[in-house]
């Protein structure tokens, strides 16, 4: 049982195209690769936080890609999901946690603060905002996973492919040095 992290697929958003840089001629050809790469990955028993902008569309759209994927999904709301679809969605059963806001994981003593846009954390060792949302952030310890981001990207993997928590603990002990060192700078303490 492993977990993983996503944002942003943009299920049945016809213009995503258009707004991003992804790698399809469809909308169609995309979905499908997101699909097949995920399902790579995951087993039936993994946990995937998906930090928003699942799918656009119905109910039933919602349905018919959460039917194709493996895992249990637990959805951090984003500025697209609609209330009134994810809460039936989750009623339903096809979503294992939903949260409007975010979630708190503690792993090896770092803060994981799950959510769909970023939060300003300030210089705070182990303390990391994991997000989706927008593709570039300013602060160190602000940790964009969704399939479009600069760090999914760097991980060279299939496109919309989730990034495990392993991927993403190397990355944040490999950056915890230098928040140590800009929180000693804030305080005066060299």
């Amino acid at each position: 049982m492993a977990i993983y992290f996503t944002s942003d697929t943009h299920f049945r958003h016809k213009n995503i195209l258009e707004f991003t840089d992804r790698p399809y001629p469809s909308i169609e050809e995309m979905e499908n690769d997101i699909i097949k790469n995920w399902n790579k990955v995951i087993h039936k028993t993994d946990t995937v936080y998906l930090l928003g902008d699942f799918c656009f569309g119905s109910y039933t759209d919602w349905i018919e890609v959460l039917n194709q994927l493996r895992g249990n999904i637990i959805l951090i709301k984003g500025n697209h999901d609609k209330t009134k679809i994810i809460n039936k969605v989750y009623k339903d059963g096809y979503l294992q946690g939903l949260h409007n806001v975010g979630e708190l994981l503690t792993v090896d003593k770092f803060a994981l603060n799950l959510t769909h846009y970023p939060m300003f954390i300030g210089n705070r060792t182990r303390n990391y905002s994991i997000h989706g949302h927008i593709q570039q952030s300013d602060m160190i310890n602000q940790i964009n996973i969704g399939v479009d981001s600069p760090f999914s990207k760097r991980l060279d993997k299939l496109f919309g492919t989730p990034i495990s928590l392993e991927e993403l603990m190397i990355e944040l002990k490999e950056i915890n040095p230098l928040l140590e060192e800009n929180y000693l700078k804030e305080r005066g303490i060299e």
